[in-house]
């Protein structure tokens, strides 16, 4: 359960909320920027005014009432207990976190370039068409965004194949960490309201969060 962080000895985590509206865009804000820099720490940090001030990058009093504000826009929330970054290493962690984010269990990790970096209940092939029909989806969102973002006003980043009564059959997510884009690609309905997606955000800002996906 929540508990109100700025008058209660408690870690300072992030919820899945938050960790979506910090990775489903990368253009700078600050709120976004917050949840970025507490996901690069190995273990929640004990809430204290120093934390507040590190991660904001405000002084004392407005550094207090920005994270009260993300509390209450549900993005961040108090914790009793310390959290652990996931310390199994990426490639052994993601397929039992992507299988948890589709009702169907299937799902695939890819980059920017079109190559993917996990996956689960996808054949190998439809894995790696799907990870370069990410790259193509993402071309032509860069071509169209001032139309969609600018005169129709659309924020969301994601696509999607929907059936007749709207419901997605396989779904492009965009994440962004540090300079890197990734892309969640998900057959089914989403399930990212949930642990395992901070988990899987939270491996790729301890591994990416401070390079460039290309360098590595």
């Amino acid at each position: 359960m929540s508990e109100y962080i700025l008058n209660e000895n408690l870690y300072l985590g992030a919820t899945p909320g938050g960790v979506y509206y910090a990775v489903q865009d990368n253009t700078p804000e600050a709120g976004r920027d917050f949840i970025h820099k507490l996901l690069q720490h190995p273990q929640t940090p004990l809430f204290n005014t120093e934390v507040a001030c590190e991660l904001s990058n405000l002084k004392k009093k407005r550094a207090l009432e920005f994270v009260h504000w993300l509390q209450e826009a549900g993005l961040i929330i108090g914790l009793e207990h310390s959290e652990q970054a996931p310390p199994e290493t990426l490639e052994r962690l993601l397929p039992q976190l992507l299988r948890t984010l589709s009702d169907e269990g299937k799902a695939v990790l890819a980059e920017s370039r079109g190559l993917y970096l996990g996956s689960a209940g996808f054949p190998h092939e439809a894995a790696e068409e799907l990870a370069a029909l990410s790259a193509n989806l993402t071309a032509v969102y860069a071509r169209h965004k001032e139309l969609l973002q600018g005169n129709l006003g659309y924020r969301q980043r994601a696509w999607g194949l929907i059936d007749a009564s709207g419901n997605s059959e396989v779904g492009f997510w965009p994440i962004y960490i540090g300079q890197n884009r990734f892309t969640l690609i998900i057959g089914g309905i989403p399930q990212l309201n949930q642990p395992a997606f901070k988990q899987l955000v939270w491996a790729l800002e301890m591994r990416y969060g401070n390079s460039e996906l290309s360098s590595l």
